[in-house]
């Protein structure tokens, strides 16, 4: 007895598995490959569905409420007025989930019925997905999607060899690469041999971990490893292979995509919550004015009503022997009376119109034009209709990167080959490095059609011509040599001439040295022209930069003054007059050249043409050292590509002339100048995340070579010596392109003799053959071969951000949502990433950068970060920030914004006033209170109670690698982890996977009480996106897993400011606008009874009609409301974006909240008291001119309900801002549907009140009962309205007083990924980029944690090394201006912001800065400080002295 079967046993500990034997397999049972996400069935609905309903609250009290209501000794109120609405609630609601259900069926039937060859008796036929069963053996084809996970046995390519696409899985569209075992390659596509394996597969249970997969394969009496390589994912796609075979392992729920699918949770609004607390208040409120009546009914009848049984009888089983206990009986069925005739308190028809105003508030989200993405044809739609509202309240934006925020396409942007620069395009006549951003750069001219000139040359512009109009995004100013160089001929012909030079170190005219300390600028300009004064000396590199905003124009030490945006637009003017300036260059001689291809620096061609041993070799190496795979489509070369990086560099090359034609196991084939080269393929050493580099070995005739490429600090430490002025002269430009937020590698070579190689080959044969530490012997022989190398150049891609992504972010952010990016990508991509989508910025304080491989070393940076935030506030309690007085300023242009920043270093003494910086502060000063930070954090330094606050305008960044996040999210760092997240203005996690995103957003839902959207495009992101309160889906590239998970699905990032700041923002304003006003007028007609109460003795009488209080919510009141809650805004969309700090309300919940609802209330009650006194006063006693009596209850009742109505037509007239047609056909519509539906319920069908109102009318006395009573209800809002606009107004208020007046702020002026957020950051050393996963060659399957990049610093507020300082001071006294406030050589140094202004703003690289090794302080051009005394790193990761 209780002994366990070895079935069971095994089904605990591991899973046994036997290829194509199904009894085998049954006795597990084990899942079969159907899926099933529906909830009902034909048969189920009905049940379980209305099960679900009453479990609801609201359902389950009105449910209660019909039942008393069939009691006829308690109800005084017809059943039929709460059956019609609750069963209308109940049939609406039931229809929606039977139409979201029916798509979930639609959807599994589709999956299902998709078609997968299966082997059946030794045949291949035919079969359902949902037909597969674990054990089988299946056949994929190319471009099939893999039914289950499966063990690879054989494949068409050699070595057992197919590559697959994961897009499903990891959200990544790049190749990866798959290996079966060399034992069962033989297998073929053998029927017979396949249908005679009987392997038996002993692995892991079913688990969501997609990178990893345990089990052994026992076949022919032997034992074989499997790992994760060795498994096709269900969710993949097969591409590049034409067939391949395998067993499946996991089907259906046990396979790995559905395990990281997450459950569905249920989800509900803040308004929803808010409300179900409200209801229970109300539920109780209403017990206790119940209970309160019964016991004044009680009393009454005690002492009153038992001597009036004459007139007013005791029902029969009131017990009448003893009155005590009649009177107590009559209380008790008085309270259940009360319940019901109250319950109007909160009626049903309140959740049918909150219903039907989300209900159409979703078609107006699907109508939107603004968000419809021609591209694709692909319009946002609401996928749900009951979290509109959760829109406007959304703190914490979680994002994922690739094909979210960017397009996943990489582009060829710039190269630097043997110390040359390329790609940059200058007019050296001005000075001004033109930066393009567009594919295709347009010139037109305004005014004048440009002619032909007699040369056949550039076009000739009358002298009189106004300033062409230049639709270009970016412009800098550069007073250094680049690539392209436009001369300028006589002045008077108006002719321009184009002239290309290489980037060589001497290749531009001499610069004084003023000129060289202003090294690079950036500005922003409009696109339309200000017509300016021409500049009488010329056109000159030097440029005024204000300092300040109100500062139009600065003194350069030449003594010029020049107006910022007139002298920028005048350059930039007669930059444009040369359209072949920014011509792209033609590559059609090429028969292999890409249409799509752009390249403006035509000097590299040239180069290329005309042998340039250095750029052929650069090309080479591109073309041969990758892992991408060719294949000819319709007639047309085609790449498969591991990442879009190789992508593209192997498409450069191509583009050079440098075509990469095929792949053989054992050679690659290129095309050079048209002229085919065949190498031999003698070895590829890997990528890997440790190695960050792979090299080919390659041999040719007698030459044999090696080829690498990698991360910069990778590639520099394996160069052999003597080539350091080559070294410098990269290292300038390379971090010239990180700076730019472009992706690098480096790239290098070395020369290898056959004797070399056949020995490192033999040792690394036998280190691959080794069973101890394999792993390590292999890196040491590779770092053995790839050393002594010779440097070739550097590459500069750029993962294209979508259209509207850093507007849209800084907007998103300057509304107070804080945005975190969950990427799977590296921490340099994701981090560069972050400044061109201006998530991070120079404005912020510091970029802290969480690595830590262990709990211990994660907590002590924790705790340095925690430590310098405390010491920033500390000292810098207001924080001086250009973006403070931006967004203070009404009247600011993006002009002046940008000159503040990018002048902020080049202060002089005859400049307005800045706030003194606070005194050095070395870091021993406050190392000692470290212990006290995580403490007592509301210790201030005074023994106060002050909290840390952070600067919004600066604030910290935070960037946590993927190994480090494991430790932040346990339970001894989370709190740390989060308060310093918290802290932080933007967020960036890295090499994350899909779980541990959505661990994350778990996190904050849990510990900052906050409301969460998830955002992304990939079945990776899908489980943050079922954890998060909203999840948005991008229908992108990366399939439809995302969007059949969202919420909301729109096509474009840039549509979530539209979808939040407008739509959620309005939906927010309109419920809450909605709730006030539904709860005031429902208290208003409900506590019309409790006055009454007071005077019938308590017996449950109500004022109105029966049938009134029916049709009250229904007919009278319903429309009107529920056009308010359909149409109202307080802006227009254009408002509600371009001032995103209207969406701050819904952030803190000010529009509807607890405070709101008591308003609500005693507006009602005071409403519902002046209603009932004022008439009650008028006809006691009444009589009429004819002499009749009016003081008869079914008259007060008709005029208390006449004026009711009357008062909530004037009440809603007041609540609407914005009227439209509906507005007023349903509100003054609603005010004449009220007599005409009185007459005919009296008259034709002859209700008990007929006459009444008739009869009431026809006196003088009710009307000027009514407008008193009006004009007292409506006199204190407007007094109170009227008091809040001049007193208190709102920034909406604000926006419609002043007539929509432009109060942009930072996020609302057009932010693009310009210079300025590229050249003028601090950047990390390195912005390499390669492939997520290891290559295509010999798979590498090694440490999967990333290095950390180079840091030297003990504390994170890393300002530059005192080398640095005393670079910036010889540049201040260059600027004269130093003798006044230099008196340290320190007070330059900006805190704590790595000399972002000073240093960044002002030379890209230390080659602007110093030219051919030779500082720039002194008036001779010679310095102090020479390139080889500065860090080669980005200066955020140097320290010595804190500088506070």
């Amino acid at each position: 007895m209780g002994t366990k079967t070895q079935p069971q046993l095994a089904k605990e500990n591991e899973r046994r598995i036997r290829a194509n034997d199904k009894e085998f397999n049954a006795q597990f049972k084990y899942h079969n490959n159907y899926i099933k996400t529906s909830k009902y069935s034909l048969f189920t609905f009905l049940p379980f569905n209305l099960l679900e309903q009453f479990q609801r609250l609201a359902n389950f009290y009105f449910l209660c409420l019909l039942v008393l209501q069939l009691i006829p000794a308690i109800s005084s109120l017809t059943p039929v007025t709460t059956a019609i609405p609750l069963i209308g609630v109940l049939t609406l609601t039931a229809v929606k989930d039977a139409y979201d259900d029916i798509q979930r069926h639609l959807s599994d039937s589709q999956v299902n019925n998709r078609k997968s060859k299966t082997l059946r008796n030794g045949k291949l036929v035919e079969a359902k997905w949902s037909e597969v069963q674990v054990g089988d053996v299946i056949r994929l084809d190319n471009n099939q999607f893999v039914a289950a996970d499966t063990l690879l046995l054989s494949t068409s390519e050699p070595n057992g060899l197919c590559f697959i696409e994961t897009a499903e899985l990891d959200g990544e569209t790049n190749l990866k690469a798959k290996q079966c075992l060399t034992e069962t390659i033989e297998l073929g596509d053998r029927h017979d041999s396949l249908w005679n394996f009987n392997g038996e597969i002993i692995c892991e249970r079913p688990n969501n971990l997609l990178n990893k997969f345990d089990g052994t394969l026992i076949w022919r009496s032997q034992r074989f490893a499997l790992d994760n390589e060795k498994i096709l994912l269900r969710g993949c796609v097969l591409r590049n292979t034409q067939w391949c075979y395998g067993v499946v392992v996991f089907a259906g729920v046990d396979t790995k995509l559905m395990q990281n699918s997450g459950k569905t949770q249920f989800k509900s609004t803040g308004v929803d919550r808010l409300l179900n607390f409200i209801i229970i208040g109300i539920v109780l409120f209403l017990v206790s004015i119940c209970a309160l009546f019964a016991i004044g009914c009680a009393v009454w009848e005690g002492l009153i009503g038992q001597h009036f049984q004459l007139y007013l009888p005791w029902e029969r089983i009131i017990p009448k022997d003893y009155i005590p206990t009649g009177a107590t009986v009559i209380g008790l069925l008085v309270f259940f009376s009360y319940a019901i005739v109250l319950n109007t308190v909160v009626p049903i028809s309140l959740y049918v119109s909150v219903e039907v105003i989300r209900f159409v508030q979703s078609f107006l989200i699907n109508w939107d034009e603004e968000m419809y993405y021609a591209t694709t044809n692909t319009y946002a739609k609401a996928r749900t209709t009951t979290l509109n509202e959760e829109l406007g309240q959304i703190q914490y934006i979680f994002s994922d990167k690739t094909g979210t925020l960017t397009q996943n396409i990489m582009t060829f942007n710039k190269c630097s080959i043997n110390g040359r620069s390329y790609g940059d395009v200058i007019d050296l006549r001005t000075g001004e490095l033109i930066e393009i951003t567009e594919q295709q750069t347009i010139f037109q001219n305004s005014n004048t059609n440009n002619r032909p000139s007699p040369a056949g040359g550039a076009a000739i512009a009358p002298p009189a011509a106004a300033p062409p109009i230049i639709l270009v995004h970016t412009a800098e100013v550069h007073a250094k040599k680049s690539a392209l160089v436009v001369t300028s001929s006589s002045s008077s012909s108006g002719e321009a001439q184009v002239s290309s030079r290489p980037d060589f170190e001497h290749s531009a005219p001499p610069l004084d040295a003023g000129e060289k300390r202003l090294g690079l600028k950036h500005v922003r300009y409009s696109a339309s022209s200000r017509s300016q004064e021409d500049d009488p000396g010329g056109l000159s590199p030097r440029m005024g930069l204000s300092p300040s905003i109100g500062n139009d124009e600065r003194r350069s030490s030449g003594g010029f003054k020049r107006s910022g945006a007139g002298f920028m637009q005048r350059q930039l003017s007669r930059t444009s007059s040369c359209d072949k300036a920014l011509q792209t260059v033609d590559f059609s001689a090429n028969p292999h050249y890409e249409s799509d291809f752009r390249w403006y620096d035509r000097t590299l061609l040239d180069a290329v043409r005309s042998d340039e041993e250095h750029s052929h070799v650069f090309f080479r190496l591109l073309a041969l050292c990758h892992t991408v795979m060719a294949e000819t489509v319709d007639g047309k070369l085609e790449y498969q590509a591991q990442s879009p990086d190789e992508a593209a560099l192997v498409a450069a090359a191509r583009n050079f002339g440098f075509v990469f034609r095929t792949r053989t196991p054992n050679s690659i084939t290129i095309e050079v100048m048209g002229q085919l080269e065949e190498y031999e393929l003698l070895n590829i050493l890997d990528f890997n995340n440790v190695r960050k580099r792979m090299s080919v070995i390659l041999r040719r005739g007698d030459s044999m070579v090696l080829y690498c490429k990698g991360a910069d600090n990778v590639i520099y430490d394996r160069l052999h010596s003597g080539q350091e002025d080559m070294k410098a002269r990269t290292q300038d430009h390379l971090n010239k392109f990180a700076g730019e937020g472009l992706r690098t590698l480096a790239l290098a070579e070395r020369r290898l003799t056959e004797q070399y190689y056949n020995d490192w080959r033999s040792r690394q044969q036998e280190a691959a053959l080794s069973m101890d530490s394999r792993e390590q012997k292999l890196n040491e022989i590779y770092e053995e071969i790839e050393s002594e190398m010779q440097l070739v150049g550097v590459t500069a891609i750029e993962d294209k951000l979508q259209d509207g992504v850093p507007k849209s972010i800084a907007n998103l952010q300057n509304a107070g949502i804080k945005i975190w990016v969950l990427t799977g990508d590296k921490q340099e991509t994701a981090i560069n990433i972050g400044y061109s989508c201006q998530l991070l910025t120079d404005e912020l304080a510091d970029v802290f950068i969480v690595d830590g491989n262990s709990v211990e070393e994660v907590e002590k940076q924790l705790r340095q970060f925690k430590e310098s935030i405390k010491i920033y506030n500390r000292f810098r309690p207001g924080g001086f920030d250009p973006f403070d007085r931006l967004n203070s300023d009404s009247n600011m242009d993006p002009l002046s914004v940008t000159m503040t920043q990018t002048s902020a270093f080049m202060q002089e003494s005859n400049l307005p006033p800045t706030p003194p910086p606070p005194p050095a502060i070395s870091v021993v000063t406050f190392s000692a209170e470290c212990n006290d930070l995580f403490g007592d954090e509301k210790r201030s330094e005074g023994g106060g109670t002050a909290s840390i606050v952070v600067d919004e305008s600066t604030g910290f960044a935070l960037v946590v690698n993927g190994h480090s996040l494991v430790h932040c999210l346990s339970p001894e760092l989370e709190t740390k982890f989060l308060d310093i997240a918290s802290q932080c203005k933007a967020v960036i996690c890295c090499r994350v996977t899909p779980l541990q995103k959505a661990l994350v957003v778990e996190l904050i839902k849990r510990a900052k009480k906050a409301v969460t959207l998830a955002i992304g495009d990939g079945a990776n992101d899908v489980s943050m996106i079922k954890a998060a309160h909203i999840g948005v889906g991008i229908s992108g590239q990366e399939g439809l897993q995302a969007v059949l998970s969202s919420d909301y699905s729109i096509a474009q990032f840039r549509y979530l400011e539209r979808l939040l700041l407008v739509h959620g923002r309005w939906s927010y304003y309109r419920m809450c606008k909605f709730l006030r006003y539904f709860f005031y007028k429902n208290f208003a007609f409900t506590l019309c009874h409790c006055w009454y109460s007071l005077f019938c003795g308590f017996s449950a009488q109500t004022v109105f009609d029966p049938m009134f209080i029916s049709v009250y919510n229904l007919f009278y009141t319903s429309l009107p409301v529920l056009a308010l809650g359909v149409f109202e805004q307080d802006v227009s969309d254009k408002n509600s974006v371009d001032f995103p700090r209207l969406y701050t309300p819904g952030l803190k919940s000010e529009l509807f909240n607890i405070r709101e609802f008591i308003y609500s209330v005693l507006h009602g009650a005071f409403t519902s008291l002046v209603l009932f006194l004022i008439p009650y006063g008028v006809y006691k006693d009444g009589v009429s001119q004819n002499g009749f009596i009016v003081s008869d209850h079914m008259t007060l009742g008709a005029v208390v309900a006449t004026i009711l109505i009357v008062d909530n037509t004037a009440q809603i007239s007041l609540y609407t801002s914005y009227w439209t047609v509906v507005n007023h056909v349903t509100i003054w519509g609603s005010l004449v549907w009220y007599f005409v539906l009185d007459y005919f319920y009296n008259y034709v069908i002859g209700g008990p009140y007929v006459g009444s109102l008739t009869q009431a009318m026809k006196d003088l006395t009710f009307w000027v009962t009514m407008l008193i009573t009006v004009m007292a209800l409506v006199a204190p809002v407007l007094a109170y309205k009227f008091y809040l606009l001049d007193v208190h107004p709102s920034l909406s208020d604000k926006i419609r007083q002043r007539s929509l007046k432009k109060i942009h702020s930072r996020a609302s002026s057009n932010v693009r990924r310009t210079a300025s957020s590229r050249r003028g950051r601090r950047s990390v050393r390195s912005g390499y980029a390669f492939a997520h996963q290891e290559g295509f060659g010999r798979l590498i399957t090694s440490g999967k944690i990333m290095h950390k990049l180079p840091q030297d610093f003990a504390f994170p507020l890393g300002l530059g090394t005192k080398k640095t300082q005393a670079l910036h001071n010889n540049l201040n006294s260059a600027d004269g201006s130093s003798k006044s406030n230099n008196a340290s050589g320190q007070h330059m140094v900006n805190n704590n912001t790595n000399l972002r202004q000073n240093q960044n703003q002002n030379h890209s690289s230390m080659a602007d800065i110093t030219a051919d090794g030779r500082g720039t302080g002194g008036e001779d051009g010679r310095g102090s400080v020479s390139t080889d005394d500065m860090s080669p790193r980005a200066p955020c990761q140097d320290l010595d002295t804190i500088n506070l």
